[in-house]
C-alpha cells in the first residue's frame, strides 16, 4: 500500500493492532507509518525537555540522581511514542512499565532532597527498585490496565505526598507556585484522558465537526501527553532546587528555552 494513498480503515505500516489498548484516535489517518498521529506527536513534552535537562546536568556537575530522573522521563516519552505511533504490544510495555520505574526514580530524588552530601539512601532504592520488579512481574502475569493504573497511582500519590514535606520544610514562593501549577496540569490531563476514554463517540463526533485545523485540540489523550509530560519536567526543577537550597549552594529560579530552571551560584556537587 503506498503511503501516499492508504486507507484509514486498513492497517498501517505496523499491521494489525496488539496492544491491549488502542485510543479514540483514528488509526492511521494522518499517517500511513504511525497509526496515533496526534498521540505521538505530542510526547514530544517528555522529550525534548529531558533532553535539555540532560545537557544541564551534564554541563552544571549535579548529582547523578537527578541525571537519572531526566532520563527516566526520557524513556517514558521515547516508550509512550512507540506505544501510540506501532499499538503493539511489545511497545504499550515499553510506555507503560517505565512509566512506574520513573516515578520510582523521581520519589527516590525527593527522598534524598534532604540526604547528606554523599548519601545513597539505600534502603529506600531497595524498597523502590522491590516495587517496580513486583510491579513488572505481576503486569507481565497479568496485562490488566486496572493492575498498572492502580500501582501507577500509588506512586503519584506519594510523590505529591513528598512534595508537600518539601514545602514544609522549606518553604518557596516559586516552588509553591510551580507544585500548584504541575497539579492542576497533572491532573487536568488526566481528566481529559479519563473524559476521552469515557466519551469516546462523542468526542469523535464533534472531531467530525470542527475544520481540520482544529480538530486535533480534541486530542485529549495527547493533551494528557503535554501537560502530564511538562508537570514532570517541573517536578524534577522543584526537586533539584530544595535539593541544591538543602546543600546551602543558593539556589534561584530563572526561565531558559524549556522555560523554568533553576540557576546555582555556587559550585553543585557532582
Amino acid at each position: 500500500m503506498s503511503p501516499l494513498n492508504f486507507d484509514p480503515k486498513n492497517d498501517g505500516y505496523w499491521g494489525d493492532t496488539t496492544a491491549t489498548l488502542d485510543w479514540c484516535e483514528q488509526n492511521y489517518q494522518v499517517s500511513w507509518y504511525i497509526a496515533e498521529f496526534w498521540n505521538t506527536v505530542t510526547n514530544l513534552s517528555m522529550i525534548i525537555p529531558p533532553l535539555w535537562g540532560i545537557h544541564k546536568c551534564l554541563q552544571r556537575g549535579l548529582e547523578t540522581r537527578y541525571l537519572v530522573g531526566f532520563l527516566a522521563l526520557l524513556l517514558v516519552g521515547i516508550g509512550s511514542t512507540m506505544f501510540h505511533m506501532t499499538l503493539q504490544y511489545s511497545m504499550q510495555l515499553l510506555d507503560e512499565i517505565p512509566m512506574v520505574w520513573s516515578s520510582c526514580a523521581f520519589i527516590y530524588c525527593q527522598h534524598m532532597v534532604t540526604s547528606r552530601s554523599g548519601e545513597k539512601g539505600l534502603g529506600m532504592a531497595v524498597l523502590l527498585a522491590t516495587y517496580g520488579t513486583l510491579f513488572t512481574c505481576l503486569y507481565l502475569a497479568w496485562p490488566h490496565p486496572i493492575l498498572h493504573q492502580v500501582m501507577y497511582g500509588v506512586l503519584v500519590f506519594y510523590m505529591i505526598y513528598q512534595a508537600v514535606m518539601i514545602l514544609r520544610g522549606g518553604y518557596n514562593k516559586v516552588s509553591m507556585k510551580l507544585f500548584v501549577l504541575g497539579i492542576l496540569m497533572y491532573g487536568s490531563g488526566f481528566l481529559l484522558w479519563n473524559l476521552e476514554n469515557e466519551f469516546c463517540h462523542r468526542v469523535e463526533a464533534v472531531r467530525g465537526y470542527l475544520p481540520p485545523l482544529l480538530a486535533p485540540i480534541t486530542q485529549l489523550h495527547g493533551w494528557w501527553h503535554l501537560f502530564a509530560g511538562y508537570a514532570t519536567y517541573m517536578n524534577i526543577q522543584f526537586c533539584l532546587f530544595h535539593r541544591l537550597d538543602h546543600l546551602q549552594l543558593s539556589p534561584r529560579y530563572t526561565s531558559d528555552l524549556m522555560g523554568v530552571a533553576v540557576q546555582v551560584t555556587k559550585s553543585a556537587i557532582a
